[in-house]
């Protein structure tokens, strides 16, 4: 940082306030807060990951423990995904569905492959 309080070539400045005890930091995306100070979620549209570097996992191989690195391919579910698209492309235009169960179950690979599916079939 330059002593005018500018950033750096290169470098962003963020600014974090707390106003009544609440405050909220926020990098590359929207926030929306409730006046009581709850934080409201922002729903985008589903992105495919990146292929991560193999070389950065090995470094530390609880990074590949992480479901959107995609390091094993998906298998199975198949009875689960045609249930998803028969609700996608049956029920009404907004809705929400909701994936719950234990850690390790397979949430997040069966949203993320339902997700690319989706996306794919535009």
């Amino acid at each position: 940082m330059t002593g005018t309080g500018a950033p750096e070539e290169g470098r962003h400045l963020q600014q974090v306030t707390a106003v009544n005890g609440f405050a909220f930091g926020v990098v590359g995306a929207d926030i929306h807060v409730f006046g009581s100070g709850q934080p409201l979620y922002l729903l985008a549209n589903w992105r495919s990951e990146e292929p991560a570097d193999p070389d950065w996992l090995r470094e530390l191989p609880s990074r590949m423990l992480n479901a959107r690195r995609l390091v094993v391919p998906f298998v199975g579910r198949e009875g689960d995904l045609i249930r998803l698209g028969e609700w996608r492309d049956t029920g009404p235009r907004l809705a929400v569905r909701w994936l719950h169960g234990p850690g390790g179950q397979g949430k997040t690979r069966l949203a993320t492959e339902f997700a690319a599916r989706s996306a794919a079939a535009g």
